[in-house]
């Protein structure tokens, strides 16, 4: 199941805010996504009370974790 990815406006916004370090290894984090959009059980939460099916991803990198909000929607994963 091959997915494509598309980044809101604000996700486009949030990401060029962090180091170009933290951002290249959250896109790696997210091109995983493409092929399987729950690469890792234990990292992903669906999110409650939203009719659009919503998850959150738990990017841990060496001093921060990060939290990737997507939505999955036919052949399209939205990072919110």
């Amino acid at each position: 199941m091959n997915l494509k990815i598309e980044f809101t406006t604000k996700a486009v916004r949030d990401l060029k805010s962090l180091s170009l370090i933290i951002q290249k290894q959250i896109l790696e984090e997210t091109i995983k996504l493409e092929s399987s959009p729950f690469p890792f059980k234990t990292k992903i939460k669906k999110i409650k009370g939203v009719k659009f099916p919503c998850f959150r991803l738990r990017i841990d990198l060496s001093n921060d974790t990060y939290r990737l909000f997507y939505g999955i929607d036919k052949n399209n994963i939205y990072i919110l």
